[in-house]
């Protein structure tokens, strides 16, 4: 018994096997000009009928993401900013989210989502980390988080890459992290690898401020940066290794320095005093005695920097103490192989003495040094 010939409306609701006969059917009904509109609208509503089995099949998600991404977002100007990247062969995106949650509490630094990946496990890996630093200069993100999930010991891990906007030398660039989904949070040493991370750059960032253009006013820029780096040094998330933490507190002290001294306030100076002397306990002379005597050598300048506004002769005499301790290790020999003139740094150790003598002798109360002092 011969088949029944389909009728064309039978043919367009028949799904894609169906078109080609339908067209043709159409055609010889009403031309082509007729036959493509009825083709389209046949298309679009198999499409709206069949949405969510479409989306599943093998690349058609991945095309349909990129027209539904949201424009990459940008670091707010003067914070500290995290950057996370979606991460590959992430369900529903659920450790993600955890990440993304976790890190919005680190009240010292900013969190931004970037609706982008790169993905570790890539054929090449240059690609990924090509990728990842073009997200994060796009971002302007003083680091980015990125990677994939992974099955370690028969749960589900993070693999997290770290792309720094600066070099740190010393820091973690990967870890394997897996979450304590008892807690809904990340484990410890996640913190403490994130956390040495950001010091590394906060000190690169305050170092680079501070001595970028000598001469130049810059507390203005100064100030934000170190109130979000005294945070950082207070924040309860994640442990400092003891040389990372003496490298933060010097470089947020030298900041601290120069701010004070730039916008006459006496706070910031006083707490200068308080990191290098922090930073002392860490730097011993014994351990690093180059680091040793150059501590000692700006906490002499702080305390100098206090001297010259406050009354009475206390901090010009601790600052004297402070050059005269850098000077038992900035031998004229050693001196000599790091460039620097011994003989300018004794007659900076004695000047404020000599100048309080000098005021004191005059019977004025209030001592006054110049910088060259």
């Amino acid at each position: 018994m011969a088949e029944v010939e389909k009728s064309p409306f039978e043919n367009l609701i028949a799904g894609p096997s169906g078109w080609p006969e339908a067209y043709h059917q159409l055609q010889q009904l009403i031309g082509a000009r007729g036959a493509i509109p009825f083709l389209l609208l046949a298309a679009a509503l198999y499409v709206w009928w069949k949405w969510e089995d479409i989306v599943k099949r093998t690349g058609v998600e991945r095309f349909i993401g990129r027209f539904k991404r949201s424009p990459i977002p940008t670091a707010p100007a003067g914070h500290l900013t995290i950057a996370v990247a979606h991460l590959a062969r992430d369900q529903d995106r659920e450790h993600e989210n955890l990440l993304l949650d976790e890190l919005r509490q680190f009240e010292s630094v900013k969190t931004i989502s970037v609706d982008y990946a790169a993905d570790p496990e890539e054929r090449e890996k240059k690609t990924a980390e090509a990728k990842a630093q073009g997200l994060l200069r796009k971002t302007g993100a003083d680091v980015l988080v990125w990677g994939s999930v992974i099955s370690l010991s028969g749960k589900s891990a993070m693999r997290l890459y770290w792309t720094p906007a600066r070099e740190v030398p010393g820091a973690k660039s990967t870890g394997k992290y897996l979450a304590q989904t008892e807690t809904l949070a990340l484990p410890a040493e996640f913190w403490d690898d994130l956390k040495q991370i950001l010091g590394l750059l906060t000190q690169s960032r305050l170092a680079a401020l501070t001595f970028a253009q000598p001469g130049h006013y810059v507390a203005d820029k100064l100030a934000p940066l170190i109130a979000q780096v005294r945070s950082l040094v207070q924040s309860k998330e994640g442990v400092w290794d003891p040389e990372t933490l003496a490298r933060v507190r010097f470089s947020l002290a030298d900041a601290l320095e120069l701010d004070g001294e730039q916008s006459g306030k006496n706070e910031p100076l006083a707490e200068s005093v308080e990191l290098y002397r922090k930073v002392l306990d860490e730097r011993t002379r014994e351990r690093v005695p180059i680091q040793w005597a150059e501590t000692q050598n700006n906490l002499g300048i702080a305390l100098l920097r206090l001297g010259e506004r406050e009354s009475g002769t206390a901090r010009l005499e601790e600052a004297v103490a402070a050059f005269r301790e850098a000077l038992q290790e900035n031998t004229r020999a050693r001196a000599a192989r790091m460039g620097q003139d011994p003989e300018e740094s004794r007659q900076c150790a004695l000047s404020p003495r000599r100048a309080g003598e000098r005021d004191g002798a005059a019977g004025g109360g209030h001592h006054r040094l110049s910088r060259r002092a």
